[in-house]
Parts: C-alpha cells; sequence; structure tokens
C-alpha cells in the first residue's frame, strides 16, 4: 500500500476511519485476538517500527541519552525526538502504558535474579546457612 498524505484526506473522513480502526481494537479480548488482529494487518516493518517506538518510550523514560538510544536500535534523532513528544505531550495514555511495560519487566527481571539470600529466606530449613555465610 502506497503511503498516505494525511493532509490529502478530509478531517471527518481522517476520524471517521481511525474511529473505526480503534472501535475494532478496542473490542478485542484475548492477546491472542491482538496479536492475530494485528499480525494480518501490519507487515513485519511496520510491526517492528511500532515495536522499536516503545523501545525508544522505554529508553527516554530510562532517562537514557539520544545518542545512546540510536546507536543501540539503530534510529534516527528524528524518530527519538518525535517519540519524547509523544511522551510529553497532552495524550497520558501512551505514557502511562510505557510505564506499566517498564514495572511489568522489572517485576519479571526480579522474579528471575532471586539471589541465594532470598532463596534462603524462602525456606525455613536453610536460614542456618544463610547466618554461617553472613
Amino acid at each position: 500500500m502506497a503511503k498516505v498524505k494525511t493532509h490529502l484526506v478530509d478531517r471527518k473522513e481522517k476520524y471517521r476511519i481511525i474511529g473505526e480502526m480503534y472501535e475494532i481494537i478496542s473490542n478485542l479480548k484475548t492477546k491472542k485476538e491482538i496479536v492475530d488482529f494485528f499480525m494480518g494487518l501490519l507487515t513485519p516493518s511496520e510491526s517492528l517500527m511500532l515495536a522499536r517506538r516503545i523501545q525508544v518510550a522505554e529508553m527516554l523514560m530510562e532517562e537514557k541519552n539520544y545518542d545512546e538510544i540510536s546507536k543501540k536500535l539503530r534510529v534516527s534523532f528524528q524518530t527519538i525526538a518525535k517519540v519524547y513528544q509523544w511522551l510529553h505531550g497532552e495524550n497520558e495514555g501512551y505514557k502511562h502504558q510505557i510505564l506499566e511495560q517498564i514495572k511489568r519487566k522489572e517485576r519479571r527481571s526480579k522474579r528471575k535474579s532471586d539471589t541465594y539470600e532470598s532463596l534462603l529466606d524462602r525456606y525455613p530449613h536453610h536460614r542456618f546457612l544463610k547466618e554461617l555465610l553472613s
């Protein structure tokens, strides 16, 4: 599909068709439905572009600088600046979802990185080992 010049589409028509798309997305109930919908809707390249924007947003929220983000993700400064604008714009939903994603990643990481001390605390009959190691 050719790239659409948004300024050439009537404003009312643009809001109507985008609204219909959002309505379809909001009716998706399961993760499988969401994945199937977007796999059918987006090309692999479009999926990657959207995923990269989310990664950029996460890194910006973690206070990484533009150079670091650009080198790690191989994205342009223009893309980073645009994501920055989205994060700091009026739409708090985008920022909220990125923050929630960061928290989910931190929780998963914390669960995976249980230290031997926390494992020893979990099992009472191993506490004496912890005391020996201290």
